[in-house]
């Protein structure tokens, strides 16, 4: 690709991987546990900043990967990087419960205050612990067993998160038996399903059961970025209050603006009963909320939820910088123009190689592209990598591109990012 030769965020020094990526990757194959161990093909970072990745070898790339979602602020964002060494020369853990600081809080009062007030928080280290901690909420404060889950979903890989997450290998494989009483609808929009079967599904299962909450994402993440039709999340609403449940919205992916609103949810009008937060909310250091109304939050005993490290005071520190950055780079909105330009870009893409691209979905910048095969998409991927650019995909099948980068992304990074993915569609399309 030489009209990337002097791209300005993109350098190249070998090819993609380089040597060095590749002998520690060879060498974490005696030390590292296979189920998590490198496949060797994604390269090994040195440092980033911003929505740039450098590599061991000293390559250059641009980011679309961000942590999974946790880098909305870009990597080593510096507001965020001087809170965490500040407070980390102060001290670095003592357990709120035992000896608190105000930064716990400061960050509650914060996160409250997106809410418009009214809200409780308690904070945890994971996305799985906040939706366990939620789910244990419902519980008590409905008396009731039951929780509704949904196809497609994914709620994290603890015992009582995989029982809600859909797909089993290799998530579920072998791990069970799964927490009982655990009831799965359609998700309208995903494999097939429609409103019309969730509505029938729906008035069984709350009609049979004792359900104390409905958890639901309201874009799927892990499952394919698949967005529900906009009447299914008050649909569901009504259902749950109609019967004296509990709305539990997770957010872990969605929320914190990347959908182009501070709570996904929101975009369907809506109000959840209780909300998990997580990934992008500390840039990348462990931390999950689980935010709700006093009368749910409070009547729990002391001590019936937390644990050793949930809340950090590091992870508050930077969690705080986090939500300054978030406001005063206006990246909220910014979520949504970058939702835009993708969205157009990749319609482009699909009309000029017929066949490619089966479906384009998503908010804000949580956009999805539905490629015909996983083939095909494993194609544009590896030629985009070889490019300079990393990727990640969704969805059991792996032929949904999704987009995960720092919402710190310049234009100009997006324009260089799509010249990358126009060579590579063309590539995959065998055109290249």
């Amino acid at each position: 690709m030489r009209a990337l030769d002097v791209a300005p965020s993109i350098h190249l020094a070998t090819a993609i991987p380089g040597p060095r990526t590749r002998e520690l990757a060879a060498r974490a194959q005696s030390s590292v546990a296979h189920p998590v161990a490198p496949s060797g093909e994604t390269p090994f970072i040195v440092r980033g900043r911003g929505a740039l990745v450098e590599d061991v070898d000293g390559n250059r790339l641009l980011d679309f990967i961000g942590g999974l979602g946790c880098l909305m602020v870009g990597h080593a964002h510096p507001a965020v990087v001087d809170a965490v060494a500040e407070h980390s020369r102060r001290f670095l853990h003592t357990d709120y419960a035992v000896i608190p600081y105000e930064e716990y809080q400061t960050l509650a009062e914060l996160i409250a205050g997106r809410f418009g007030g009214g809200r409780k928080v308690a904070f945890f280290n994971s996305g799985a612990e906040a939706v366990e901690n939620a789910v244990k909420v419902a519980r008590a404060m409905t008396g009731r067993p039951g929780i509704v889950c949904f196809e497609g979903a994914f709620h994290g890989r603890t015992n009582l998160a995989l029982a809600l997450t859909h797909r089993e290998d290799p998530y579920k494989k072998g791990f069970g038996p799964f927490v009982p009483e655990i009831y799965r609808l359609p998700y309208p929009g995903f494999g097939g399903a429609t409103m019309d079967g969730f509505e029938k599904a729906a008035a069984a299962v709350f009609g049979e059961h004792q359900i104390a909450a409905a958890i639901v994402e309201p874009e799927l993440g892990e499952g394919g970025y698949v967005v529900p039709p906009r009447e299914f999340l008050p649909r569901l609403e009504r259902i749950v209050d109609d019967h004296g449940s509990l709305l539990i919205a997770d957010e872990i992916q969605a929320g914190y603006g990347r959908a182009g609103a501070f709570l996904a949810s929101s975009l369907s009008g809506v109000t959840p009963d209780l909300v998990t937060l997580g990934k992008p909310i500390a840039a990348g250091l462990p931390l999950s909320a689980v935010v709700g109304p006093p009368e749910l939050m409070d009547p729990l005993k002391f001590s019936a939820l937390g644990g050793t490290y949930p809340g950090n005071p590091v992870a508050l520190a930077a969690g705080i910088a986090v939500l300054s950055v978030v406001e005063e780079e206006g990246l909220i909105e910014r979520a949504t123009q970058i939702g835009e330009r993708l969205t157009s870009f990749w319609q482009a893409v699909a009309s000029e190689h017929r066949g490619l691209i089966t479906d384009i979905r998503g908010l804000g910048s949580m956009v999805g592209v539905e490629f015909a095969d996983r083939e095909a998409l494993g194609r544009l991927r590896s030629a985009a990598l070889s490019a300079g650019v990393l990727t990640v995909t969704a969805g059991a099948e792996a032929k949904v591109l999704r987009h995960l980068m720092p919402l710190v992304m310049t234009d100009d990074q997006l324009d260089e990012a799509f010249q990358v993915f126009s060579w590579a569609a063309g590539t995959a399309a065998g055109a290249g």
